[in-house]
């Protein structure tokens, strides 16, 4: 029998939760649309929901960093073919950090750049082209001018981190749905999402033990003020909607020779975390998860291969 949401409402608002049959995984459907958020002091309140992780579904350790590499250049290129063949468009969203220096080194093989809008999943609130901390910046020297990629959702280059989210949201929903698919709940169904995971388990700027995680009940874009400047992210079910969720852990240093081994067991495996305490190990059932041997060794699964890991994608 599928279990029963817990949930605990801190506005008179209601919202809808299913538990995906035979898993402990929560969806979160849109709130229905009579609901009205009571405030307190001029704030809303949020809705708070006890997520639970499920089983990792898709889990693929290659033998090589090139190996991880490889294979997501292939999930992108196959993911912007199957989607502009359904209809005409591609829709990608990036985060910053190791995922830009792999696809710092794609060579896009045919014009789907062309067809591409590319959003992200977090930035933090600076100025756009800063290339120290913006991703923007960062993404565009690395790789998005030399790809000649000029559809690009940005930020207003502010540190307001509130009006950032609501005005990122905004552009978000403006984009048609020949760009941008939306699902059943009016959620954005990005084509593919490339997500990266922190050592403490944060996905996007979705960090552990924070507010950000629980919001589930409607927006798309949360801002995060767990550092200063502080930044915004998609939510949990704009991540976990995704026609393809990509997780990807590859590359070892002196000082961490198995890399992200251990966050990416407690991402991937470990049953005593919750999404809350680790929140990568909310997107378990819905990511495609790609290692390298050294960041795949604190987990028993075998050895696989690039082709199966962009089939499962």
């Amino acid at each position: 029998m599928a279990r029963r949401p817990v949930v605990q409402i801190m506005m008179s608002s209601i919202f809808l939760g299913i538990w995906s049959v035979g898993t402990n995984a929560f969806v979160a459907q849109r709130p229905i649309a009579s609901a009205r958020p009571t405030t307190t002091g001029g704030a809303s309140s949020i809705s708070t929901i006890k997520l639970e992780a499920a089983p990792a579904k898709k889990v693929h350790i290659l033998p090589t960093e090139a190996d991880v590499t490889d294979a997501v250049h292939q999930i992108v290129e196959t993911s912007a073919k199957s989607a502009i063949a359904a209809r005409g468009h591609f829709s990608l969203a990036i985060p910053g950090g190791s995922v830009l220096k792999v696809l710092s080194t794609l060579d896009p093989e045919s014009d789907w750049v062309e067809k591409t809008t590319l959003a992200f999943v977090n930035h933090k609130c600076v100025p756009v082209d800063d290339v120290g901390s913006a991703i923007e910046a960062q993404a565009r020297e690395k790789f998005l001018d030399r790809w000649g990629l000029a559809d690009i959702v940005s930020l207003g280059g502010t540190d307001d981190g509130t009006n950032e989210a609501s005005e990122y949201e905004a552009k978000l929903r403006d984009l048609p749905e020949s760009k941008l698919a939306r699902d059943a709940d009016g959620f954005p169904v990005f084509d593919l999402a490339l997500v990266g995971v922190g050592d403490d388990g944060h996905i996007g700027s979705l960090y552990p033990n924070r507010g950000e995680i629980d919001v589930v009940d409607g927006p798309w874009i949360v801002p995060a003020f767990m550092k200063d400047p502080p930044s915004i992210s998609l939510t949990l079910p704009v991540m976990q909607r995704a026609r393809s969720t990509v997780i990807s852990a590859a590359g070892k240093s002196p000082k961490y020779p198995n890399g992200k081994a251990s966050a990416m067991r407690l991402a991937v495996a470990d049953e005593s975390v919750t999404p809350k305490e680790f929140p990568a190990s909310a997107l378990r059932e819905y990511a495609v998860w790609i290692f390298d041997e050294p960041n795949g060794s604190e987990m028993n699964f075998e050895t696989s291969t690039v082709e199966k890991a962009v089939a499962d994608a």
